[in-house]
Formats: structure tokens, C-alpha cells, sequence
């Protein structure tokens, strides 16, 4: 059975998540120290390592009555997270397309 697309998206979360952490608990422990952090720095913490947008998309997805419907009423950058977060899933997503539907069929015999 494929992942449901909402497991799909909250695992492409996850996997970001884990890919930034470093990065963002060492900058989070320096602003904690009062030190100061370089201005590209204060920029990927405000844009790349700021998870709120997709964890706002996932949280509006999983509030919706269905997945296709909640899809539908996302905006375009709510979109365009969707996508990145598919993305982000790596391997799953790539699984996940490639399943197809079993059909099945009988054969009869005649003796």
C-alpha cells in the first residue's frame, strides 16, 4: 500500500528538520549567549531554517476533510511548500510513485 500523502509531507518535514538542526541549534545557543551572529546568518534562521510556513501547511492539511480538498484551498505559496516538502521526502516519494494498483484476474481452467 503507497504512504498516504500526508505521511509523505510530515516525513519531508522530519528529514529537514534533521538536515538543519545543527545549523540552527548552534545559532539559537549563540543568540541564547548574547552573541552576536553574522547578517546571513540571521537571514537563514528568518527564511531556510524557519519551519513555521510548512508545519502551518501540514497542520492546515490534516484539518481539511480530505487531503485533495484541503490541497485545493491552499494558496500558491502553500503550494509550492507542498512540493518541497514531496521533495524533501527523498526516497519515499520515489516509491510511492512507482506503485501501481494490482489488477487481478482469474484464469479458468478447462479439464
Amino acid at each position: 500500500m503507497a504512504p498516504k500523502p500526508l505521511k509523505i509531507l510530515k516525513k519531508g518535514l522530519n528529514n529537514f528538520s534533521k538536515k538543519i538542526k545543527d545549523r540552527k541549534d548552534t545559532l539559537t545557543l549563540k543568540l541564547s549567549r548574547n552573541e552576536s551572529i553574522s547578517s546571513a546568518d540571521e537571514l537563514w534562521l528568518d527564511h531556510e531554517g524557519n519551519t513555521v510556513d510548512e508545519e502551518r501547511v501540514l497542520h492546515d492539511l490534516e484539518k481539511a476533510s480530505d487531503y485533495e480538498r484541503g490541497l485545493e484551498r491552499l494558496d500558491e505559496d502553500g503550494k509550492a511548500i507542498v512540493k518541497k516538502l514531496k521533495e524533501w521526502a527523498g526516497d519515499l516519494m520515489k516509491v510511492a510513485g512507482k506503485k501501481r494498483k494490482r489488477t487481478r484476474f482469474y484464469v479458468q481452467l478447462n479439464i
